[in-house]
């Protein structure tokens, strides 16, 4: 499956009637720093040339060292200057003190942003590079209605590709593939057809532009999850509450890949495992999920797990157990075997 429906005929041209008698709507991104001054320090030098002239950066710290920290804040006040009419307009630092996952950091932000007037909450990866327009043409798709709440974009690889060609990461969503959430259009290479609007349920948080009214409507991401699948079940929680979501294909970033747990791989299937059946568990009946949780046992489970171990990547299975084991026990939140998942 790629990505569905197209938009109905106009709706860019009702954003773009908007934006050109001077509207702006206030967006805050919230960016989420763990250790990772050197990639959000890249992040926020891609968004200083910015075409947008309402927007505003939150740096939400998951407990970070201290010279984490200071790298960021530094180069904040270096070059951020709030008297340009584009890019980077202001700034705020919010330490939350200890690591609050992807969930946490970014109800953190949230929070902030809408006590400051914001009509928009932008979650972006920190580890992204921005283009000059990507979210002028976001905003531009996203106002054409007042029934889209959230946007996706395109995501290409940030590595160059030795063909010259642009490898695509994302197109903003996600398909299904035995029930599992996969990038739609991941590893091909671009086409000239995905450069339009589409409807599209799932939207990838790598880059999630998220009307106030959505927020005000849903709630926050579910602290439950912590890390991963809460895009996922934010954004079909959205459609479900009767909100259109779509990716503005022509609206381009580059990821460099999720940096926060690949180098721990057994953490990182530990919470993909653990979060993927709590969230097919509490959002689909039990009827929907009998062909899931048989193909997700024999496909993901026994015969991964058997790839792994003949590869001699046995340890990360140790993810796939503490994953099972906390599940059947319901046990959410932050996983509490970090020791144990080292490898």
């Amino acid at each position: 499956m790629e990505l569905t429906t197209k938009l109905p005929e106009g709706s860019a041209a009702t954003g773009r009637a908007a934006q050109a008698r001077g509207i702006q709507p206030k967006v805050f991104a919230v960016i989420i720093n763990w250790n990772g001054d050197r990639d959000t320090i890249v992040c926020l030098k891609s968004l200083l040339s910015l075409a947008y002239g309402n927007f505003h950066v939150i740096i939400s710290d998951n407990g970070s060292r201290a010279d984490s920290l200071d790298a960021i804040r530094r180069w904040l006040a270096e070059n951020v200057d709030s008297a340009k009419s584009y890019g980077i307009r202001s700034y705020a630092i919010l330490e939350n003190g200890r690591n609050l996952g992807f969930t946490g950091a970014n109800t953190t932000g949230i929070n902030y942003a809408l006590a400051r007037g914001a009509d928009y909450v932008l979650f972006l990866n920190n580890d992204t590079i921005v283009t000059p327009d990507f979210l002028q043409k976001m905003m531009l798709a996203s106002e054409g209605s007042s029934k889209i709440g959230i946007t996706g974009c395109k995501i290409f690889y940030a590595d160059s590709d030795p063909n010259g060609k642009h490898k695509i990461w994302s197109l903003g969503g996600y398909t299904s593939v035995f029930g599992m959430p996969v990038n739609i259009a991941g590893g091909k290479y671009d086409r000239p057809e995905w450069n339009d609007m589409r409807e599209q349920p799932l939207i990838n948080g790598c880059c999630m532009l998220i009307k106030r009214a959505v927020i005000e409507s849903i709630g926050v991401q579910s602290d439950e999850l912590f890390f991963g699948m809460d895009d996922v079940e934010y954004s079909l929680r959205a459609s479900r509450y009767g909100w259109t979501n779509i990716v503005a294909a022509d609206a381009v970033i580059y990821h460099a890949g999720s940096q926060s747990v690949s180098s721990r791989p057994a953490l990182q299937i530990y919470y993909l495992f653990r979060n993927v059946l709590l969230f097919r568990s509490r959002a689909f009946a039990f009827h929907q999920n009998l062909w899931f949780f048989s193909a997700f046992t024999i496909r993901y489970v026994a015969l991964a797990s058997l790839y792994r171990w003949i590869a001699g990547r046995g340890k990360v299975n140790r993810g796939v157990f503490y994953a099972l084991k906390d599940f059947f026990a319901g046990r959410t939140g932050e996983c509490p075997h970090l020791t144990a998942l080292r490898g």
